[in-house]
Parts: structure tokens; C-alpha cells; sequence
């Protein structure tokens, strides 16, 4: 698959996840392709159902790229709404 069309799979993905999400049923943790999820805005504080990050609007997930044909062994990409 073509990198830049990768990455703006993985922009749609933050959409799709966490709290407000499009999709039912995604996790926050897993794999996108080869893409592992590595953690998730959760980190910023707060609990599951008292997110940090609802009350600022913005969500965000990062991805380790090792595997993913285009990127390097250890690269990470962040996608981000908010």
C-alpha cells in the first residue's frame, strides 16, 4: 500500500476510536494492518469513563510502525482529532 494513502487510513482511524467514536466496537488497543496501537490520549489522565482529554475535545493514538512496508523498524505516527 502506498505510505501517504497508509497514513491518511491511520488520520480516519482517531475518528474511529476512543470516547465520541464513529464506529462501535474498536478498541484503543490492537492493530490497524501491521500497525500495533501503542497507546492512546487515556494516558493524559482520568479514567475510562472521565477521559482528561473529552473535556479538551481532542483525542489521540499512536501506532508503531515496525513492519509496515514505507516505514522504518521503530518509526511511530501519531493521528490526533481535536
Amino acid at each position: 500500500m502506498n505510505r501517504d494513502l497508509f497514513l491518511a487510513i491511520l488520520s480516519m482511524d482517531s475518528y474511529n476510536r476512543g470516547y465520541g467514536q464513529g464506529l462501535l466496537g474498536l478498541s484503543a488497543s490492537g492493530r490497524l494492518g501491521k500497525a500495533e496501537i501503542t497507546s492512546d490520549s487515556l494516558i493524559l489522565g482520568g479514567t475510562p469513563d472521565d477521559r482528561a482529554d473529552t473535556a479538551a475535545g481532542f483525542y489521540a493514538i499512536a501506532y508503531d510502525m515496525t513492519g509496515v512496508a514505507g516505514f522504518g523498524a521503530g518509526e511511530r505516527v501519531i493521528s490526533y482529532r481535536g
